[in-house]
C-alpha cells in the first residue's frame, strides 16, 4: 500500500493560480512601480541614479510581493490584494507619466 496520496486537481489548480499571481502579476506590478518611482526620483536625483534606485526598490517590491503571495492563505484575499496593489502601481505610473 502506498503511503503517498495523489494530489487533487483543485489543489493543483490552486497552486498554479497562486504561482501565476505571484510571479506574473508581481512582474507587471514591478514594471509599473519602476516607471512611477523613476518619475518621482527624477525630481530629486540625477537621471541615472533615479533609474537605479527605482529598479532597486522595484526588485525589493517584487521579492516581498512573491513572499506575501505564498503566505496569504485564501485565494480570494490573494486576488483582491494583488489586484488592488497592481491597480495602485498602474495608476501611479499612468498618473505621473
Amino acid at each position: 500500500m502506498s503511503k503517498t496520496h495523489p494530489l487533487s486537481t483543485t489543489y493543483r489548480f490552486a497552486v498554479l493560480y497562486r504561482f501565476m499571481v505571484a510571479f506574473i502579476l508581481g512582474f507587471i506590478g514591478t514594471a509599473f512601480l519602476s516607471i512611477a518611482l523613476s518619475y518621482v526620483f527624477h525630481f530629486a536625483l540625477p537621471k541615472a541614479e533615479s533609474v537605479y534606485l527605482a529598479a532597486f526598490c522595484s526588485i525589493l517590491f517584487y521579492a516581498v510581493f512573491v513572499i506575501i503571495a505564498f503566505c496569504v492563505q485564501s485565494l480570494i484575499k490573494l486576488t483582491v490584494y494583488s489586484v488592488v496593489t497592481i491597480s495602485i502601481c498602474a495608476a501611479l505610473s499612468i498618473g505621473l507619466g
